[in-house]
């Protein structure tokens, strides 16, 4: 079994130049490690030879890829994970993402079964004490195969699907999810904030003192705090 994958979704022929770059770094860091697309069965990707790329492609259905709704019932049924079962980890790298360094190894060694940007509350940055769960975005975020597999099979034990963002369902950032905490081992805040930054990325930084792995949403979350690391074009 290989140690992990990274998986880049897509689903149309055309990138944005922020996804362009976004996908350039992705291969240029990234690129010594398994690279999977993940596209509907429809998409024709003869597009990614103009970057250089021949592609390792697995299709779902085009259902799954109509919207943020479709796509989150992708990530939150067995047949994603069951895709990938020479694989211990996969790193999820949706084209809104950005890596500074190949650390990859390093962090499926720290043994989380699911760890993405965490999304901060005043209480964080202020050093306060919360028994509340953080949410872990899935925009950039590794994933342990097996253990997420059996926590979905065992969801759905109980329930027919998940309805909110599929990094919810993971984080236990629902009311619905929380009685299946123990199932999966996720990182404290401050160690999940050296893997990815999304929002608050200034604060992020000067609480960290340095980089992270990498980012998500940087054009969204104050793009100009990330011209000074994030090439524009």
């Amino acid at each position: 079994m290989e140690k992990v994958a990274v998986i880049i979704p897509l689903y149309q022929t055309t990138l944005n130049p922020k996804e362009a770059v976004s996908l350039r770094q992705c291969v240029r860091v990234l690129g010594k490690h398994p690279m999977i697309f993940v596209a509907p069965e429809s998409l024709n990707l003869s597009f990614l030879s103009s970057y250089g790329i021949t592609p390792n492609t697995i299709r779902f259905s085009d259902e799954y890829f109509t919207s943020t709704k479709s796509y989150n019932k992708l990530l939150t049924n067995p047949i994603f994970y069951e895709a990938f079962p020479n694989f211990d980890y996969i790193l999820i790298y949706q084209l809104d993402a950005y890596v500074f360094e190949d650390n990859l190894l390093a962090w499926c060694d720290k043994g989380y079964d699911y760890i993405g940007a965490p999304k901060l509350r005043k209480h964080h940055l202020a050093g306060q004490a919360s028994c509340n769960p953080v949410l872990f975005n899935g925009g950039l975020s590794l994933r342990r195969v097996k253990p997420l597999l059996r926590y979905i099979k065992i969801y759905q034990l109980f329930f027919k699907e998940w309805l909110a963002n599929e990094d919810a369902m993971f984080s236990f950032a629902q009311k619905r999810a929380i009685p299946f905490r123990f199932l999966l081992r996720l990182p404290h805040w401050k160690d999940a904030l050296s893997f990815a930054i999304e929002q608050n990325p200034k604060i992020s930084y000067e609480l960290l003192g340095e980089l992270p792995f990498g980012c998500h949403a940087w054009e969204r979350y104050n793009p100009t705090f990330w011209k000074q690391f994030i090439p524009q074009d």
